[in-house]
């Protein structure tokens, strides 16, 4: 058999992907940017309490403004998104993404009333829609399927960065601004301190944006159809995408239902204890935000980018072994791992046994959207990929991201009396989620195997 040709990058001269130096140079990039939204989605959770006072809002309406807004927004803007990634020049699609959504994160700082919040927080999900059924599909024309995990897990790191440094330095922000009741800002006047964090994160982003054509658009691999999607009109195209979407979905409906319903459960752990651990650890240790943000940030970055990494690590070298349901079957161990470590943090009175079980919680459970991306683009092939991540983000994605700040808010509240408790609600969501959603993935193995023969790219 002739051997192919290797090329500048260790990519072979026949290869559809391109020299791994350009991949990993794109991956990092668009790591940046999925820190960047991961940043402006989560600076909002370390000043619940300034937002509360300052807009007369509960928890759960607090929860709405973090959780549902958001997430209803982001998943069904997703749809469009992910139609258009599927069609279009994917950089092009982030560039105005990653727009929006920094202005509207600064146009949080101009809320007076909850509405305004809740407009300004719509916004930033409808930027955000975009960045991953984009970023996913164009990660997997980077890469061979055997290290697709890996590249994953590396773009997600983004997330995890984003989230500590949410908590590490913008909690010395909030600290800092909070010496004063008002800040001057140019062109809009005088506003809140923590009205001012919004500004001073969202503005620069919009910059950033541009950092998207510093690497080629990839060709697009592992097509089935490809004619047949460019011969519809541009509105039609849209809306149909998703009728082939269920077409290819319906004979592998219990792969796609266990995959759905096991990281939907991963989801509204992980996403609603994000939310609150900040809030948890002011109200039942007496931190300050800065302090908060110095111990969260360091052991979220830490423990995010270690689990990544060695999970995305194990997934590839364990599908390389010929177990094609790598990604389900290690994220069902993870969680059923998980559920004992993160209900003895949530409940405990000392912050350092707290801040090690939840660091712990993450090393397991960070590879939720590498695992969760990368199964899905395994089975789907080339043009929808894009639509195939953002169905999913509207379905799983926003059960998980909408209810899970609302639902440890709620059990808190009306089952143990008081936001005081909110620890105690986030162990009861991750006693109840986790091993129900490790049984699901685990049931899913199966029928992940036996599509994967089936995927003809």
């Amino acid at each position: 058999m002739q051997q192919s040709t290797p090329i500048a990058g260790g990519a072979p001269a026949n290869s559809p992907y391109p020299p791994s130096s350009v991949a990993w140079y794109a991956t990092i990039v668009l790591a940046l940017l999925y820190w960047l939204s991961i940043l402006d989605r989560f600076i909002i959770s370390l000043m619940v309490d300034p937002i509360k006072r300052d807009l007369n809002i509960t928890d759960v309406q607090f929860g709405m403004l973090h959780g549902l807004a958001f997430a209803l927004t982001y998943s069904l803007l997703g749809l469009a998104a992910g139609a258009l990634a599927d069609r279009f020049n994917r950089r092009r699609i982030i560039f105005g993404c990653v727009a929006i959504w920094s202005l509207a994160t600064a146009a949080c700082g101009l809320a007076q009333h909850f509405w305004h919040m809740l407009l300004a927080r719509v916004g930033v999900g409808a930027g955000e829609a975009g960045l991953n059924p984009c970023a996913t599909s164009m990660l997997t024309d980077l890469f061979p399927r055997e290290r697709l995990t890996s590249a994953m897990a590396v773009y997600a790191i983004g997330a995890t960065i984003g989230s500590g440094t949410a908590y590490l330095f913008g909690g010395a922000i909030v600290e800092a601004v909070s010496q004063t009741a008002t800040i001057a800002i140019p062109l809009v006047g005088d506003v809140r301190s923590w009205q001012a964090v919004f500004f001073v994160i969202g503005i620069p982003g919009a910059l950033l944006s541009f950092v998207v054509f510093t690497f080629p658009e990839p060709v697009r691999t592992g097509k089935s159809s490809q004619a047949t999607v460019q011969r519809r009109g541009f509105w039609k195209g849209l809306v149909l995408a998703y009728g082939d979407l269920l077409r290819f979905m319906r004979p592998r409906w219990r792969f796609f239902a266990y995959h759905y319903a096991g990281f939907a459960l991963a989801s509204i752990v992980l996403a609603g204890s994000a939310i609150w651990y900040p809030a948890h650890m002011g109200r039942a240790f007496g931190w300050t935000p800065s302090k908060i943000g110095l111990g969260l940030g360091l052991t979220l970055v830490v423990a995010g980018i270690t689990g990544k990494l060695v999970g995305g690590w194990a997934v590839d070298a364990m599908y390389r072994r010929g177990l094609h349901d790598a990604q389900l079957r290690w994220y069902a161990g993870c969680l059923l791992i998980a559920a004992p470590v993160g209900i003895i943090a949530t409940t405990s009175g000392n912050p350092w046994i707290f801040l090690a079980g939840a660091g712990t919680f993450l090393v397991l459970l960070a590879t939720l959207p590498a695992c969760s991306a990368a199964a899905l683009n395994l089975v789907t092939p080339n043009e929808l990929r894009g639509t195939g991540v953002a169905f999913f983000a509207a379905t799983a994605g926003l059960i998980g991201s909408a209810t899970g700040p609302i639902l440890i808010a709620a059990v808190s509240d009306h089952v143990f009396g008081g936001p005081e408790f909110i620890g105690r609600g986030m162990a009861v969501v991750i006693a109840v989620c986790c091993p129900i959603g490790a049984a699901i993935l685990a049931f899913g193995c199966k029928h992940m195997r036996e599509v994967m023969p089936q995927t003809g790219h």
